[in-house]
């Protein structure tokens, strides 16, 4: 009798489980690549310190976006950003560095239209240098800050979020295809773990849902991206720079968008940092006029938004001049 009670129950857990899968199924719950593959290998290549970047001192073009492109030119320097001279190159004027996603990048647009370029035209005195790579999170900026800041000697970096950016330090997150380096809270403290391993039960939905849930609602995602944050205020102590934050907003000001923003708010609050949120002056002037038709990247418009508004934040609360 016990040995049919147990058969009972295992018959049972097994079909509930098979019905929470046709359930979550048909809920959109998705399963994430575990051998993830980049979608533009002639454009980005495997970096062992930064994850990935652009082919090294190439010119290239590519279409974007799928609906619509353009055809664009994208130069990369001998580190693999899109940039048309070198970090180290010699310059007298204040260095200014701007850390960030494809935003930065200048998805969508052409280097000359991006908002540092067109920063760097506003401001003689300024030299503003881009270290932007599309799908990069804050753990991915941090690490490439900390392999360029040296070249770079900037004496302000600005630190550009994407409201999307936050879920991109979770394990399973790939970028722009790659088996990236990771950063995990192990006993307090930030390390680096490889990218994670396919695991059979990476194929449930249910465990997926439950992953979904504890990353939303545990604080886990907020602290990983506090951990990582701090990390990049304690590089601007080791190598005298000026920190500071920028939220560059989506399309739409959505709850997750509030409660994203809101942190970050708080977070520089704390550690008395410098920080703007663009999302005012960006949706003030129009989603039609700064976004890309049926994108979510920033027209030349929206690039040019971005720089006037930066340019003010720089003038009146890091540099003071």
């Amino acid at each position: 009798m016990k040995k049919k009670t147990l058969l009972l129950l295992f018959a049972s857990l097994i079909a509930s489980l098979a019905m929470s899968e046709i359930v979550l199924y048909f809920a959109g719950i998705k399963i994430p690549v575990n051998q993830p593959e980049t979608s533009r290998p002639e454009l980005y290549t495997e970096h062992q310190d930064y994850g990935y970047s652009l082919w090294p001192s190439r010119s290239m073009t590519y279409l974007y976006p799928r609906n619509n492109p353009r055809t664009l030119t994208v130069n990369s320097n001998s580190d693999g950003f899109r940039n048309r001279r070198e970090y180290d190159e010699p310059d007298r004027r204040t260095r200014i560095l701007v850390v960030g996603d494809s935003f930065v990048f200048g998805e969508g647009v052409e280097e000359y239209e991006r908002f540092t370029d067109v920063l760097e035209t506003m401001h003689a005195g300024w030299r503003v240098d881009n270290l932007g790579m599309t799908g990069y999170g804050p753990g991915l900026m941090v690490r490439a800050l900390e392999k360029i800041v040296l070249k770079a000697e900037p004496d302000v970096v600005l630190f550009c979020i994407y409201t999307d950016d936050f879920r991109r330090v979770r394990p399973s997150y790939a970028g722009a295809g790659f088996r990236i380096p990771r950063f995990i809270i192990k006993s307090g403290a930030l390390v680096t773990v490889p990218y994670p391993e396919p695991r059979i039960w990476d194929k449930s939905r249910l465990y997926q849902a439950v992953r979904a849930v504890y990353w939303k609602y545990s604080g886990a995602l907020y602290d990983l991206n506090e951990a990582i944050l701090d990390r990049f205020l304690k590089l601007s102590e080791d190598f005298a720079f000026a920190p500071a934050f920028v939220f560059l907003p989506g399309e739409y000001d959505t709850s997750n968008d509030i409660e994203r923003r809101t942190w970050l708010k708080n977070y520089t609050l704390m550690r008395k940092v410098p920080f703007v949120d663009l999302t005012e002056p960006i949706h003030a002037a129009g989603r039609k006029n700064t976004f890309i038709k049926d994108n979510w990247h920033y027209n030349p418009v929206g690039h040019r938004t971005v720089a006037a508004e930066i340019k003010k934040f720089l003038v009146n609360k890091v540099l003071n001049e």
